[in-house]
């Protein structure tokens, strides 16, 4: 009897564990243990999230149950705290405009409704992701806010002010596309082991997105290489770069100083190392230095790292395919995507692969 009950005891233990492990986020899959090393820094930072998910197993059933039969009721009433790059002050703002705001800076407002209803989901999704409020780390560039308006940091954002500055007699008309789809998307962002992910997008890919591990040096589940058809036609799929020999030269030697880059030795002393499984650069030799293609692309201020070269006596030109770091959603794909049929839970599942559409609880 005794060690029945010792057993009973042993299960239940064991049981009450799994299910911690489990509302935790941690790994359960071959799959999630690959991912393991972003999962854990993301977790780190959103511990607070992790432990009301805990508790709520223990003591609030009943109320979670409530809660997941009303979680497609829109959020409305979550505030971020925002660094407004143009007005230099932190703005109290309402996730819904601010998210009307991103989509505004960072889509064309023509694309599909589709396409555009994918970018308000991934602009929602990376402010969720930093929101202090969720247990995220915040805007790195100024910590005490949850995100900024600096593409080159957090996303861009256009104020309505901005709005008419960039599309003037029409801003009416693009506006309310924008609304239409943020309205449709309210308070949706992506998941994966139920947390926000870190969203990642760009312009054009190119034909195929990049593994985040080619690029950002972790490997994330949910951000593997795609392939994205239908880009042929679109702005930045295909270009060129030409510098003149000696301003190719002094671009490297301002990036790679101990190169020994000259003029007289370019283009012999580009060599391609290795590229990745998208087709992009991952090494090249740049004079008695191996770079990264990441590192190389931003020396040279290409579209991508997706390129190839060629020279004659007084040039050098780049052949360049894409637009952007290419990892997670290429809009110029889910445009294509969204003109075939395909909806936006459709093209969010192809280019963020595992991950779940949830919506943010009221």
């Amino acid at each position: 009897m005794m060690r029945s009950d010792r057993s009973a005891r042993l299960a239940l233990a064991l049981l009450v564990c799994s299910v911690c492990w489990a509302a935790a986020g941690a790994p359960l899959t071959a799959e999630d243990w690959e991912g393991l090393p972003s999962a854990a820094s993301i977790a780190l930072n959103q511990s607070p999230m992790h432990a009301a998910r805990i508790i709520r197993c223990w003591i609030a059933f009943p109320w979670k149950r409530a809660a997941a039969e009303t979680a497609m009721l829109p959020h409305q009433g979550m505030t971020i705290s925002v660094w407004d790059a143009v007005r230099d002050a932190v703005v109290p703002m309402p996730l819904e405009d601010y998210v009307l705001g991103v989509v505004a800076a960072e889509m064309p407002a023509s694309y599909h409704s589709e396409a555009l209803k994918c970018q308000a989901v991934a602009a929602r999704t990376r402010a969720a992701w930093s929101c202090l409020a969720l247990g995220g780390s915040g805007c790195t560039e100024h910590p005490l806010c949850d995100i900024c308006t600096e593409s080159s940091c957090c996303q861009g954002y256009l104020a309505l002010t901005e709005m008419h500055t960039k599309w003037g007699d029409d801003t009416s008309r693009w506006l309310a596309r924008i609304t239409e789809a943020v309205d449709a998307t309210a308070g949706q962002i992506l998941t994966y082991n139920g947390l926000p992910i870190e969203i990642m997008y760009h312009a054009c890919s190119g034909g195929q997105t990049e593994d985040a591990a080619a690029v950002f040096k972790q490997s994330v589940p949910y951000l593997k290489s795609v392939a994205s058809p239908g880009e042929e036609s679109f702005r930045h799929f295909t270009s060129e770069t030409v510098y003149s020999r000696s301003g190719a030269a002094a671009m490297l030697c301002a990036a790679f100083p101990d190169a020994g880059i000259t003029a007289e030795n370019l283009p012999g002393s580009l060599e391609l190392l290795s590229s990745t499984a998208s087709g992009r650069i991952k090494q090249a030799r740049v004079g008695d230095m191996t770079v990264s293609g990441s590192q190389l692309r931003k020396a040279l201020d290409l579209n991508s790292a997706l390129f190839t070269w060629d020279a004659d006596e007084e040039t050098i030109t780049f052949h360049i395919r894409g637009s952007g770091h290419g990892v997670g959603m290429s809009q110029a794909g889910a445009q294509a995507m969204a003109a075939a049929g395909s909806t936006c839970p459709q093209i969010l599942a192809h280019y963020y692969p595992g991950t779940v559409l949830t919506t943010l609880p009221e």
